[in-house]
Formats: structure tokens, C-alpha cells, sequence
């Protein structure tokens, strides 16, 4: 298995095997958009495959221009909650529609984007879980490192799960009910609906986002009596494993607060204020 502490690749400093089209500066004269390659979470391995990501291991984006800052400050974008499916159609060098992208694999993009724009050091504003004191925190980018348990036979074997058939999906007997569920990765489709879910039917709704059969039926009735059904400890059990299983990249970090210095793991917050140095 790869090192699970390997960062983002950057190849910026390369001659990319794509170079982007010329942007014009007037006179005659034109600039080509630097690009670097980002590896992805994923490693391809969980794309249908007719997307242009299926098998890929890393995506070239372009670096961040003046444009894509109009981007982010466009009222219309961020009223319409599109700002960063924008964004990332911009960044790609491929034609992908960015709500089929993994949500790691969209937060790996993320983090490499602001690196090579605006530096490692991320100033964001964040409430304390201890005293609730509003306070500025500064995130070290560099410090995130790649989730990729999937592909680790020995953490498959110890929590009984293993790959479909189709590579796209995992299956876990359940400890209570004994009842065998399919797992997927979430992509930005899904990431939308998160924000979505009514918090009257947070964990059913969240359930039914990412278990993808009962027992080998994919019928959506049939997943929704069993997630209604499912024992509570199966339901922990679930929501336990799945951050550990799905391939992303570790968005915590170390927070100390300033005022009382409680100390506790936080995410680094992605947002279009993620874009904008402090």
C-alpha cells in the first residue's frame, strides 16, 4: 500500500504534458496558465467507466487566475450555491461536470488549488467547541495527508469488508442483524443533499446517501425499510467505519484556542472564503 502520508503531488515546476491554451495580454503577446497534477484520493477506482476520471490517478488543473477570483465573488454563484462546481469546471483541464467528482477527490483539487495560489497558510475564523469563542485560527495546508484505508488489505480484512464486483462499491456484514449492505463513495451530487437533510431524519437520511443495497437489492424501497429498521448499534457501526473506509483527504488538524486553550482535532473549513488569503 502507498504511504498514507503522501501529499498532494505537485508538479507545477514541470512542463505539463497538456500545455493550456494561450491566454492573450495584448500586443501579440499571450501567457499559458501554469498546471500541476493532483493526486486523487480515489485513484480512478470508483468512477463509472465512461468518466474521464475511471482508472486515473491524478487530474491536471490549471492554476487560479484573476477570472476564476471573479468567480468566487460573483453574488449570483454564491446566492445559487455555485460557486465551487464553477470553480472547479474552470480549474479542470478536462470536461468533467464537477458534481460527478468524489467529494475527496473535489477536496483534494480544493486544497491544491489554494495551495499553488495563495501559499499553504489558511487564516479562517472558527468557533471554539469549548467556550464558543469566535477566534482566527491559521490551518497548515501542507499538514493534510491522503485517506486510503480502501486499499488497505489488512484494514479490509480486519473489518470484513470487501470490493464488489464492480470495483465501485463495498460490502460489510452488519455485527447485529447480520444483514450484508453496500457501500458507496459520496460525489458532489450527494455532498449537495448532505446540506439538505432535514435534522428530524439526519441519520437516516445521511444512511441512505451512502448504503447502496440490502443484501444485494438495490431497490431504494427496499434500502429505505432496512435503514428505518436497522438496528442502532448496525447504525454505528456503519457511521463509525465509513469516514475510515471511503478514500479523501484529512481535512483535521491540531486546534488550540486562544482563549481557554482547549485543544481538540478540527476540519479545516472549505468554502469560497477558502480561496481568499487572509
Amino acid at each position: 500500500m502507498r504511504d498514507n502520508q503522501k501529499r498532494i503531488r505537485r508538479a507545477a515546476a514541470e512542463p505539463p504534458p497538456q500545455a493550456c491554451s494561450p491566454a492573450p495580454t495584448g500586443a501579440g503577446m499571450s501567457y499559458v496558465v501554469p498546471t500541476e497534477f493532483v493526486e486523487l484520493p480515489s485513484r480512478g477506482q470508483f468512477y463509472s467507466e465512461g468518466h474521464p476520471l475511471f482508472q486515473q490517478e491524478t487530474i491536471e488543473i490549471k492554476f487560479m487566475t484573476a477570472k476564476d477570483e471573479d468567480i468566487l465573488s460573483s453574488t449570483a454563484l454564491i446566492k445559487n450555491g455555485l460557486v465551487i462546481d464553477r470553480l472547479l469546471e474552470s480549474l479542470m483541464v478536462q470536461d468533467i461536470d464537477p458534481k460527478t467528482l468524489l467529494v475527496g477527490d473535489r477536496s483534494a483539487i480544493m486544497i491544491a488549488a489554494r495551495i499553488s495560489s495563495y501559499g499553504p497558510s489558511y487564516k479562517a475564523s472558527v468557533d471554539c467547541p469549548s467556550c464558543e469563542t469566535d477566534v482566527e485560527y491559521i490551518f497548515d495546508l501542507k499538514k493534510t495527508n491522503l485517506i486510503q484505508n480502501c486499499f488497505d488489505n489488512k484494514f479490509l480484512k480486519k473489518n470484513s469488508i470487501e470490493h464488489d464486483v464492480d470495483g465501485a462499491h463495498f460490502s460489510i456484514t452488519l455485527p447485529v442483524s447480520k444483514v450484508r449492505i453496500g457501500l458507496r463513495p459520496l460525489d458532489g451530487d450527494d455532498e449537495k443533499l448532505l446540506g439538505d437533510i432535514d435534522e428530524d431524519q439526519l441519520i437516516t437520511s445521511t444512511l441512505s446517501l451512502f448504503i447502496s443495497s440490502v443484501n444485494d437489492s438495490t431497490d431504494t424501497d427496499t434500502i429505505g425499510t432496512f435503514i428505518d429498521n436497522m438496528p442502532a448499534a448496525d447504525s454505528k457501526h456503519v457511521r463509525g467505519i465509513y469516514p475510515d473506509l471511503v478514500p479523501t483527504i484529512n481535512l483535521k488538524q491540531e486546534f488550540v484556542c486562544e482563549n481557554c486553550l482547549h485543544h481538540t482535532d478540527m476540519e479545516v473549513p472549505l468554502s469560497a472564503e477558502f480561496f481568499w488569503p487572509g
